[in-house]
């Protein structure tokens, strides 16, 4: 497992870094920290080590006082994949412009030769406009350091401008994307996500509570290996950063969406949680009565679809089941000629739909169980795609 070094200056943003650890480690990494004597004014090292698992690093001199590591910037920095200085207040940037290391974080970054460095700026607008600030942010830059933001927003004094720090998941897709192994390269990744809605009226349907995190988290994971992503979703607030996004409403707008970029897809990962019916359409709104029946049809099965007129492609299902849900979901799998399956149990309280954590158990095409365990949906988005590569997608 890659570590990220994660820097963290004073600054009001500084409790952002909490929110970052988890998010590192989300996306597979271990997370160590170093704190400058400012940064500890806003968030403490106790909640950093409670949160990453590790140690946190806050003085140039911690090996002597806590008997551990013999040179602690040399092995911090001997022992990261990158170093991510978020946030980074003015003064860290201009130390590290100009050779100084008077602490342990500008020690660990002058010994981090080789490795990539990533500074997500924050401070106030005429501190960020300064011209000092910027020929140390130029000079940083021709030297490949990579920045992050800053972003217009509120900042701590009150205004709005320039320096607002980046958003924390823009800040970590931007550091796993350069550093996440491009296993996809070339390829070109289909995904389906969210509910389809199938209208009764022109204000009511039917649908289900899927959010879309789900595909969300694949489609993002998908991209930072590389893969060119077309994402096709239902009515979601989770839009990924794809190529090319199609949203749609019912399973018949999701089916003419798949079936118009099909031809171009290497791999079709079916995430959405497609209604099995649709329903005949009233105009207008239809008025309170004593009863209302209405007629379900089965809408078109997309991901059967789809591997039935897959050539070569690699086509990813999921199965969402209760009772005897492993052996229903192989069922299906072959039934439809799938190359794999993501079998999860609605049954379970706090996981599937709308939660942030899952449980699901793999199937690759000849009915082997290739995983079965529980994360959050990022971390269960990096084992789908791990699968799908290894099973030949």
């Amino acid at each position: 497992m890659d570590t990220i070094l994660l820097g963290v200056t004073g600054s009001i943003a500084a409790y952002r870094a909490a929110d970052m650890v988890r998010r590192f480690q989300d996306s597979g990494f271990n997370v160590n920290c170093v704190l400058t004597d400012g940064a500890k004014e806003f968030i403490t090292p106790l909640t950093l080590r409670t949160l990453s698992g590790n140690p946190v690093y806050d003085d140039l001199f911690f090996e002597s006082k806590n008997h551990s590591s013999p040179v602690t910037h040399i092995g911090l920095a001997q022992n990261c994949a990158a170093v991510v200085i978020a946030p980074a207040s003015a003064d860290v940037i201009g130390k590290i412009a100009s050779g100084i290391a008077d602490d342990l974080l500008t020690t660990v970054v002058m010994a981090a030769s080789g490795k990539r460095v990533f500074i997500a700026p924050a401070m106030n607008t005429a501190m960020w406009n300064n011209k000092i600030v910027k020929e140390n942010v130029n000079k940083l830059e021709k030297l490949g350091y990579v920045f992050i933001g800053p972003k217009k927003g509120k900042l701590a004094c009150g205004d709005k401008g320039d320096g607002h720090i980046e958003d924390t998941e823009k800040i970590v897709s931007a550091v796993t994307a350069a550093l996440k192994k491009k296993s996809l390269t070339g390829k070109t990744v289909l995904i389906t996500s969210g509910p389809t809605r199938e209208f009764i009226d022109d204000v009511r349907f039917i649908s289900n509570p899927s959010s879309g995190k789900t595909g969300y988290y694949l489609a993002q994971e998908a991209k930072t290996r590389g893969a060119k992503v077309i994402f096709i979703t239902g009515k979601t607030s989770y839009i990924p950063g794809a190529d090319k996004i199609v949203e749609v409403l019912s399973a018949s707008d999701m089916m003419d969406a798949v079936k118009e970029n099909l031809k171009e897809t290497d791999i079709v990962i079916g995430a959405a949680a497609v209604g099995d019916y649709t329903v005949p359409r009233h105009k207008g709104k239809m008025k309170r009565g004593e009863g209302l029946e209405i007629k379900l049809t089965p809408t078109e099965d997309i991901i059967a679809w789809a591997a039935a007129n897959k050539g070569k492609k690699f086509i990813a299902g999921f199965s969402a089941e209760s009772e005897g849900g492993e052996k229903r979901a192989v069922e299906k799998m072959k039934r439809k000629k799938l190359n794999m399956i993501v079998f999860n149990d609605i049954s379970k309280e706090g996981r599937g739909f709308e939660s942030d954590d899952n449980a699901i158990t793999i199937f690759t095409k000849n009915g082997k169980k290739v995983f079965s365990g529980g994360g959050t949906k990022q971390e269960l988005a990096s084992v789908i795609i791990d699968s799908i590569i290894k099973a030949g997608g």
